[in-house]
């Protein structure tokens, strides 16, 4: 890479570049170059395209309802700072007009 390229490209970019700097970015960026023709010449003909880095997949389950004892929902409901019923009772946290 050039100068005059790395002049372009500092002006597309609305960046200053002082004299120095330009012979630091040419062989950077002429390291860089040849770097991806290095990797642009890998056959990847038998690559799969990867559609997640992780290879995340959702995981569903069914919803299994499960009969709660007497005794365990009055210990769930004894947690409750107040109730109202069967029903945890909660401070309103929306205004409406």
């Amino acid at each position: 890479m050039t100068s005059e390229d790395i002049k372009k490209l500092a002006a597309q970019a609305k960046i200053e570049i002082s004299e120095s700097e330009l012979e630091k970015y040419a062989k950077s960026l002429t390291a860089f170059e040849d770097s991806s023709g290095i990797i642009s010449g890998v056959n990847t003909e038998a690559a799969q395209p990867a559609t997640h880095v992780t290879q995340l997949r959702n995981v569903w389950r069914a919803d299994i309802v499960k009969p709660l004892s007497g005794e365990a929902f009055k210990q769930m409901m004894s947690q409750a700072p107040q109730t109202e019923g069967a029903f945890y009772k909660v401070e309103k946290i929306i205004e409406t007009e």
